[in-house]
């Protein structure tokens, strides 16, 4: 008898860590484009119902989003607000860990299925540490 619980409880444990999937919680926070020209550009996902761009000293907010966590690598398509007119974006996204995001932008061509050296701009992100209000303070003075 308890050898079987055991084999039941290596089984369920098994099935769930395959059934780990991303949510929406785990994109929440300030993620910055890791690049040589780091020119501020970056992504922060407050809630469901705000994500803001920055982007060349801009800040864009998502004016719509569709984002599918069923695929894989995930789907994030976006639209914001240019100057002149609306801009979508189609996008794959992968949440590697905690700190880290891999983001293929398609801006006026197709997305792949997967993440393609060949087309679309590719980014990887690391996540912000939080400031604190007394860390903020002493930078200012």
């Amino acid at each position: 008898m308890k050898k079987m619980f055991f084999v039941l409880m290596i089984l369920f444990s098994g099935t769930q860590a395959f059934n780990q999937q991303k949510q929406f919680k785990d994109l929440i926070g300030r993620w910055e484009i890791i690049s040589d020209q780091n020119d501020g550009a970056s992504l922060e996902v407050i809630d469901s119902s705000t994500i803001i761009l920055y982007y060349m000293g801009e800040k864009k907010k998502l004016t719509d989003y569709k984002i599918d966590f069923q695929r894989s690598p995930i789907w994030f398509d976006f639209s914001t607000a240019d100057s002149t007119s609306n801009v979508s974006v189609k996008s794959l996204l992968e949440i590697i860990d905690d700190s880290m995001i891999k983001w293929q932008l398609f801006v006026d061509e197709d997305r792949t299925d997967h993440f393609s050296s060949t087309k679309g701009e590719l980014y990887y992100l690391r996540k912000a540490k939080p400031t604190t209000i007394g860390a903020a303070i002493a930078n200012n003075q």
